[in-house]
C-alpha cells in the first residue's frame, strides 16, 4: 500500500507541475477513473483496511507545521480534531444532482407559511409605467453619450442595447393595461410548469414562487431533471430587515461572548431553529459549521438610473448562519463555499455542478435566509463496506501535497511586479466522510465516496512594494468558510481536484 500511495503521489506531483491543458479524452481519462474507483470499491476490503479497522489506528487530533524556505507559504494544524463516523462500515453510492420532490416543498411551504401563502395574477405594467421606463431610458443614454471614460466600442454597444430596450417598450406600450390588474391570489404548495430561457434554448421545469400576504416572506423553488442545463434550487428569504445576500461570514468558534451578545440571541438558542426546522422537514441534514454574519440594508440613489444604492452596514454582526450538510447513511457528505468552475466551463458542452449547497441565517426573531442548491440525490449503492486508507497513509499525502499545491497557487498569483503575496493555510477540521466525484463534465452524475478531508482557513496576503501599487494597502483575502484545504480519496490516496469535481 505504501508503494502505492507513492507512485500516486509521484503522478499526483507531475500534474501540479504541468500546465493545464484542455484535451478532447479528459473526459474519458475521467471516466475511467471513475471506473476504477468503482471496481475497488466491489472488492473486498483487505485485512487493516475497513472503516472499524480504521478507527482503531486513528489518533483523535493532529499537528503540523510547515513554513517555505522563502517564507511566503505557511501551513499549521494545531491539534486539531479528527472526526470519524461512528460506524464499522463506509458505503459508496451513485449519485446525481437531483430535483426538490413535491414531498419536499410541501413540508417546507408547510413550516414557512402554516397560514398559507399567496401568488399574483394580472400585471403592473401599465401604459404610463412603460412610458417612465422609455423616459429613464432615454436619459440614461444621453449620459452615455456623453461618458469619456468608455471606449468607443462600448459606448456603442450599451446604446444600442439600451435602444433595444425602448423599443421592447413601445411593443409593450400596444398590449398594456390603463391601470394596474396586479392581483394577489391565494397559493398552495403544488409546482406549477415554468418555462425557462437558456443558452440552449427554451427548458420547461416545475416550479413554485409564493410570498406572504404581505409579500415580506416568499419562496422560491425550481426543480429541474437532472439532463437539463438548469439546476434545482430552493430560496426562502424574509425581507424589510437585513439582507445576507452573497455576505461572508467569519466561524463562531472565533467570535467573542461579547460580539455574539450584539447579534441578540446566542448560538445554542440559534441552533435550535435550525434543528426544528430540520425536524419537521425530514431532511437527513446536520449542522457543519456556525458562521457571525452581518447584513446590510440598501439605500436607494434616487439621482442615478437603474438598481442602485448604498449598503449600509451595522457596527456589529446580526445573525448566525449554518452551513448544513447532507447525511448519507448516518455519514456526513462534504461541503464547501467553493463556487469555482475549471477552464472546460467554456465548452459548450460542459454542464456546471458545484457541490451540495445548504444554509439557514437565524436572527433572534428566527429564520430569516435559507438556501439549498445543487440538491445530491442518492440513487443506489456500489457497496455498503468499502476498503480504505489509514488516516496515517491520508496525512502523508496532505503533508506532501498541500505545500505542492499551495506553491502552485502561489505562483499563479505572484506575476505583479507591484506586491509580494503570501499564502497561509490553517487546518480547522478533519473528517473521514464521504464527497461526490463527478463522472465527467458533461453529465450530473457521479459517485459518492470515502475522502478525508482537511478543512481549514485559507489566506492569500497582498504586500504592495514601496512606491508601487498607487497608494494601494496591504490586505487579506480569506476563503469563505467552509473551505476544504485538501480531499484526499481514501479509497485510491489520490487527490480530489474540487474545483473540477474530481
Amino acid at each position: 500500500m505504501k508503494q502505492k500511495i507513492v507512485c500516486l503521489l509521484a503522478a499526483a506531483a507531475c500534474f501540479l507541475m504541468t500546465a493545464c491543458e484542455k484535451t478532447p479524452d479528459k473526459s474519458l481519462v475521467t471516466q475511467k477513473n471513475i471506473d476504477s474507483l468503482e471496481e475497488a470499491a466491489k472488492e473486498k476490503p483487505e485485512d487493516g483496511s475497513t472503516l472499524k479497522d480504521i478507527i482503531e489506528t486513528t489518533t483523535d487530533t493532529y499537528s503540523f507545521n510547515y513554513e517555505s524556505d522563502d517564507k511566503k507559504i505557511k501551513i499549521t494544524a494545531d491539534n486539531v480534531q479528527v472526526t470519524l463516523p461512528t460506524k464499522d462500515t463506509i458505503p459508496m453510492y451513485h449519485v446525481k444532482c437531483g430535483g426538490i420532490s413535491q414531498e419536499v416543498t410541501d413540508k417546507v411551504y408547510d413550516y414557512f407559511f402554516p397560514d398559507g401563502a399567496y401568488s399574483t395574477t394580472g400585471t403592473d405594467v401599465t401604459k404610463e409605467a412603460l412610458d417612465k421606463e422609455i423616459m429613464s431610458l432615454k436619459q440614461y443614454i444621453a449620459t452615455v453619450k456623453d461618458d469619456t471614460q468608455m471606449s468607443e466600442e462600448e459606448r456603442e454597444e450599451t446604446i444600442q442595447q439600451n435602444e433595444d430596450l425602448i423599443q421592447k417598450c413601445e411593443e409593450d406600450k400596444k398590449t398594456a393595461p390603463d391601470e394596474s390588474t396586479l392581483k394577489t391570489v391565494p397559493k398552495d404548495s403544488t409546482y406549477v410548469d415554468q418555462e425557462w430561457q437558456t443558452l440552449g434554448g427554451t427548458e420547461m421545469v416545475k416550479g413554485l414562487t409564493v410570498s406572504s400576504e404581505d409579500s415580506k416572506r416568499s419562496l422560491n423553488v425550481v426543480s429541474a431533471d437532472d439532463d437539463s442545463s438548469i439546476t434545482s434550487f430552493l430560496r426562502y428569504s424574509v425581507t424589510g430587515g437585513y439582507n445576507y445576500s452573497g455576505q461572508q461570514g467569519v466561524p463562531a468558534r472565533s467570535c467573542s461572548e461579547e460580539e455574539k451578545q450584539q447579534i441578540g440571541i446566542s448560538e445554542e438558542d440559534a441552533r435550535k431553529y435550525v434543528d426544528d426546522f430540520v425536524q419537521k422537514t425530514g431532511m437527513d441534514w446536520k449542522i457543519h459549521d456556525t458562521l457571525c454574519i452581518r447584513g446590510f440594508t440598501v439605500r436607494e440613489n434616487e439621482d442615478t438610473y437603474g438598481d442602485s444604492g448604498d449598503m449600509i452596514y451595522p457596527g456589529h454582526d446580526t445573525a448566525y448562519k449554518f452551513i448544513l450538510a447532507h447525511s448519507v447513511d448516518g455519514i456526513q457528505s462534504a461541503v464547501t463555499s467553493s463556487a469555482y468552475v475549471p477552464d472546460e466551463c467554456d465548452d459548450d458542452t460542459y454542464i456546471t455542478w458545484l457541490y451540495e449547497q445548504i444554509s439557514v441565517v437565524v436572527e433572534p426573531d428566527g429564520i430569516v435566509d435559507f438556501e439549498w442548491e445543487y440538491p445530491l440525490e442518492v440513487e443506489d449503492s456500489v457497496s455498503d463496506n468499502v476498503g480504505i486508507i489509514s488516516f496515517d497513509q491520508a496525512k502523508d499525502i496532505f503533508e506532501q501535497m498541500m505545500p505542492l499545491t499551495t506553491k502552485g497557487d502561489l505562483e499563479e498569483r505572484s506575476d505583479d511586479e507591484n506586491s509580494q503575496v503570501s499564502i497561509t493555510a490553517d487546518v480547522s477540521d478533519i473528517r473521514l466522510g464521504l464527497m461526490r466525484v463527478r463522472s465527467s463534465g458533461t453529465e450530473k452524475s457521479g459517485l459518492l465516496t470515502p475522502v478525508w478531508i482537511f478543512y481549514g482557513d485559507y489566506t492569500q496576503s497582498v504586500h504592495f512594494l514601496p512606491g508601487k501599487g498607487d497608494g494601494q494597502e496591504d490586505y487579506d483575502n480569506t476563503q469563505e468558510q467552509p473551505w476544504i484545504l485538501l480531499a484526499v480519496n481514501a479509497v485510491d490516496g489520490s487527490v480530489i481536484d474540487v474545483t473540477a469535481g474530481y
